[in-house]
């Protein structure tokens, strides 16, 4: 009774009224937690085209998603084939953060003993986990295409 009087005197007082307030931080020792991925363009240029290639496609293309807590973020890169086979071709590492986080990809991934690996035109899928200190979040995935611009 006390809250709902305290409520309406707040009301016309005209104090702007907090009707869901920011979510609270996971509890000491829960794991990571990655949900909403997306992706801008599912259609993009491969990396390096031919010089004066002219396409209305776009050049790259951005996941986004958001973490309950900072973590660091592995994304892998797997090619599909006929058949239903993932080949893996390449892996990224993000530093996220609590919130919203946002990842410009380009069709280009760091080589392990340094430079950079182009991929090839095909179809592909991106799995995405995040990792830190209290364990590691369930694995979520969004797919993609590479195309070669026409001649």
């Amino acid at each position: 009774m006390r809250i709902a009087l305290i409520s309406i005197a707040l009301v016309v007082l005209g104090a702007p009224v907090v009707a869901g307030a920011s979510p609270e931080p996971p509890p000491p020792g829960t794991p990571p937690s990655l949900t909403g991925l997306a992706i801008t363009n599912k259609v993009f240029l491969a990396p390096n085209p031919p010089q004066g290639t002219s396409s209305n496609l776009p050049r790259q293309t951005k996941f986004s998603f958001f973490l309950n807590q900072n973590a660091t973020v592995r994304v892998i890169f797997k090619q599909g084939f006929d058949g239903g086979r993932l080949v893996r071709r390449g892996t990224l590492t993000h530093e996220g953060v609590t919130g919203r986080n946002v990842i410009p990809f380009a069709g280009k991934t760091p080589k392990p003993k340094g430079g950079i690996q182009f991929l090839s035109a095909g179809r592909y899928r991106a799995f995405f986990t995040a990792r830190n200190e209290f364990g590691v979040s369930t694995e979520v995935s969004a797919g993609f295409r590479l195309v070669r611009p026409k001649s």
